[in-house]
């Protein structure tokens, strides 16, 4: 697991592929749970917050792209005006 300032320094494929090795680190827990073969609820816990974070981040690099397309259109029509 990373830390969120690792997270946020990956570049979108990393966190891609973060996300689907947490998933399937969810699932096993999830299974081991149900079949008694893990005790530690708090794994699932962290695993599901884990998640949350990475899915947070992807969030972000999605919002910060729309913005700068936003700005870029933004400039061109200001441009287009003149």
């Amino acid at each position: 697991m990373f830390s969120i300032q690792e997270l946020r320094s990956s570049t979108k494929k990393e966190l891609l592929l973060e996300l689907a090795k947490a998933r399937k680190d969810m699932l096993k827990i999830r299974i081991n749970l149900r079949t008694k073969h893990e005790k530690n609820t708090s794994k699932a816990q962290m695993t599901k917050r884990y998640l949350a974070q990475i899915l947070t981040v992807l969030n972000e690099i999605k919002e910060e792209v729309k913005a700068e397309k936003i700005v870029t259109e933004t400039k061109t029509l200001k441009k287009k005006k003149q």
